[in-house]
């Protein structure tokens, strides 16, 4: 550890990989810019939602941000977007190449093709933090990198979040991958018995009707169509294993309407309400 000024110099004459953490505003700032500096080919930002306003408000770091980008390295960069900083994202927008959105972001850090920082999470508001962790040992820098890039493919288009927000019509969004079939089962039903409007359902298979029908799925297609008056399309392969089921359908719900799908699929799809 150190609490020495960080010179330019210093950096350029290590010979071997540290890690080392500097205490100071001034000194965190001149890590900051010095670290924008030496990038070559790409920077990578992952932040808390009080940093937009840091990049904006102070102005020798929003140059230092605008110089990087003149210069070729392409910035992507990775915050939560709120009411609050709205105006600030929109400004950082037109600085950066890619700016995403992730919910609850915990924690700060910065990425160059060799080098690692990351500023102290706590701050006075207005100001850069007062120590920041410096490294380029490659194996931290490798991890860092890896978890950057799962942050990012969670992360939605910032001109997706904005819209949303000054639409007022923010949703906790997410993706979720259900791994057990008894709990994949369980929601499909629960979807299918939360239908207000409207259906759209491609089965794969002629026997994954025959199996949604044991899961008593289709029981509930034919009362939300009889009762709420909702519009269910069913792609999906005719054939004898459930032509049975198929002419319940046209006895029970004529108003569901049921298209041959030609060949078997490797997936199906329910889109319930849009």
């Amino acid at each position: 550890m150190t609490s020495a000024p960080y010179h330019y110099e210093d950096k350029k004459s290590l010979a071997v990989e540290v890690t080392r953490v500097f205490y100071g505003v001034e000194s965190v700032v001149n890590v900051v810019l010095q670290f924008l500096t030496q990038a070559n080919n790409k920077i990578d930002a992952c932040v808390d939602q009080t940093r937009p306003s840091l990049i904006i408000d102070i102005d020798i770091l929003k140059q230092a941000f605008v110089v990087v980008k003149k210069r070729g390295i392409k910035l992507r960069y990775i915050t939560e977007i709120t009411k609050d900083n709205l105006s600030y994202c929109k400004q950082l927008l037109t600085m950066v190449n890619e700016l995403r959105h992730l919910d609850g972001i915990k924690g700060n850090l910065y990425l160059s093709e060799s080098e690692y920082l990351a500023p102290a999470t706590f701050h006075e508001k207005g100001k850069p933090a007062s120590q920041i962790i410096y490294s380029n040992v490659k194996e931290i820098v490798e991890h860092q990198k890896y978890v950057f890039d799962t942050l990012w493919a969670g992360a939605v288009p910032a001109e997706q979040k904005i819209e949303q927000i000054e639409e007022g019509t923010v949703d906790h969004e997410y993706l979720q991958v259900i791994k057990s079939q008894n709990k994949a089962s369980r929601i499909f039903t629960e979807l299918v018995k939360s239908i207000e409007k409207e259906a759209l359902i491609f089965l794969p298979s002629d026997k994954v009707m025959v199996r949604i029908d044991k899961l008593g799925i289709v029981n509930h297609l034919i009362r939300a169509s009889l009762e709420k008056k909702v519009t269910i399309k069913i792609i999906c392969p005719l054939s004898e294993d459930n032509k049975e089921i198929l002419n319940r359908i046209n006895k029970e719900a004529p108003s569901i309407q049921v298209l041959n799908g030609e060949g078997n699929s490797l997936f199906g799809m329910c889109i319930v309400d849009k």
